[in-house]
């Protein structure tokens, strides 16, 4: 299992989706011989489920259970999605479906409704810093916050340090809020979950409450939820809503996160 070579465990996961695993091309058979031209795969193709059709039909190698693991369940394609249906209805003996979602509203009812929905609760705080001490990192108590304890993530302190930087510099004046004062910009994804969390931070402080996200930063946060109306910062925050989900997919990355900062910096002018 450890070598990812196990004959009797399938895995399937979207070739995007390796590195933030800490997964090798070899541990997924939804996984082709990339090019260096072709953009890795979001999705799990209609290809791999016919693979693991073929494979959950053949007899186990070890005369034992066989298991298949799918994640996440609702990056698989429609049609991919559609023939799984009848091996989720009548699996052969022995086989076991692993498959986890963190968005269930986007699975399939039919698939829902074959499975055995088990939520996954997210560790305690004292549990979240204890892991996180263990992969060796300094600011435990701060990444626990950042992440509200969702500390299985393999990068959980993503945007934390650019959110950080960010803050300073709007604190410090519009003429220095820009997207290379705060240092490079991280992937969309995390740029706007960062811009997300601190925007729910200066509404929370602008309503008197302690901040969820970054509560070592109180103290410009104070500073900045005073030059900041709670109107625009709301639609701010709906926006970025709205971006998260098709975060992956900008038309050109650098511009839309200057974009972002921009309107961010607007925020205080």
């Amino acid at each position: 299992m450890a070598a990812g070579t196990h004959p009797d465990l399938m895995v399937l996961v979207p070739e995007a989706m390796l590195a933030e695993l800490g997964m090798s091309a070899q541990e997924s058979i939804d996984v082709a011989v990339a090019s260096e031209k072709r953009t890795p795969s979001k999705e799990i193709g209609i290809d791999a489920i016919r693979g693991l059709v073929d494979w959950a039909h053949a007899t186990s190698h070890r005369g034992g259970s066989k298991v298949a693991v799918i994640y996440p369940l609702d990056a698989m394609a429609l049609p991919a999605a559609n023939a799984m249906l009848k091996i989720l209805e009548e699996p052969p003996r022995g086989l076991y479906f692993y498959m986890g979602s963190h968005r269930t509203d986007r699975v399939l009812p039919t698939i829902r409704s074959r499975c055995r929905l088990m939520t996954m609760p997210r560790p305690g705080r004292a549990e979240a810093i204890e892991l996180l001490h263990t992969r060796e990192f300094a600011n435990a108590e701060q990444i626990a916050d950042w992440c509200r304890n969702a500390v299985h993530d393999s990068e959980p302190q993503r945007g934390m340090e650019w959110a950080s930087k960010l803050l300073v510099a709007a604190a410090s004046g519009p003429s220095h809020l820009t997207a290379s004062e705060a240092g490079p910009v991280p992937a969309m994804p995390a740029a706007v979950a960062a811009l997300q969390k601190i925007s729910v931070d200066l509404m929370r402080v602008r309503l008197g409450l302690d901040p969820l996200y970054m509560p070592t930063e109180k103290p410009v946060l104070d500073r900045l939820a005073m030059k900041v109306e709670p109107g625009p910062l709301h639609v701010f925050w709906q926006r970025l809503t709205k971006l998260s989900s098709t975060a992956n997919f900008p038309l050109h990355a650098a511009l839309a996160s200057e974009s972002l900062v921009l309107e961010f910096k607007q925020l205080f002018t």
